[in-house]
């Protein structure tokens, strides 16, 4: 039985799992909805990006943060910034300037190769759900408004 709810695992201790956290979503085919939530055995979180990046970051969710995760703003306050060339698996590009359909953060995977200029990611967007595929960085739309950042809970 699924735990979901008020329970969730403790916190990813690796970048791996940060990733087999982000799959959850992947092979549940969670849809997009700023309003809603999906709960399986990693918590109750808001089915936005900002509440999918919480989930594999392994942030409080419902009911500790009753919003069912940090928005995306509050994850850049919460993140360490990077420079593009620290960028690891588990890490995020996030834009949190702006409205309310301005703001994206996308979880990286890995870079597409030596030069830079493309990543994998994995990522919660409307009209999509959750995805893993190939991005330009930093992000296709409003590139100037997108940053590199991590969980202050792992170092470089």
């Amino acid at each position: 039985m699924k735990e979901t709810g008020t329970t969730s695992r403790p916190p990813p201790a690796s970048r791996a799992e940060i990733l087999i956290r982000a799959q959850s979503w992947l092979a549940d085919s969670v849809g997009y909805d700023a309003e809603g939530f999906h709960d399986n055995e990693f918590g109750s979180y808001r089915t936005d990006c900002s509440g999918y990046v919480s989930m594999a970051w392994g942030l409080p969710g419902r009911p500790a943060d009753a919003r069912g995760g940090p928005n995306t703003v509050d994850l850049t306050r919460l993140a360490v910034r990077l420079d593009k060339t620290e960028l690891r698996a588990g890490d995020a590009v996030i834009a949190a300037i702006g409205g309310f359909r301005d703001r994206h953060a996308t979880l990286f995977a890995r870079w597409d190769g030596p030069d830079f200029r493309t990543y994998w990611a994995y990522e919660h967007a409307t009209g999509v759900g959750t995805v893993h595929r190939r991005i330009p960085y930093p992000y296709e739309r409003s590139p100037e408004h997108y940053h590199p950042y991590r969980n202050p809970c792992f170092s470089l």
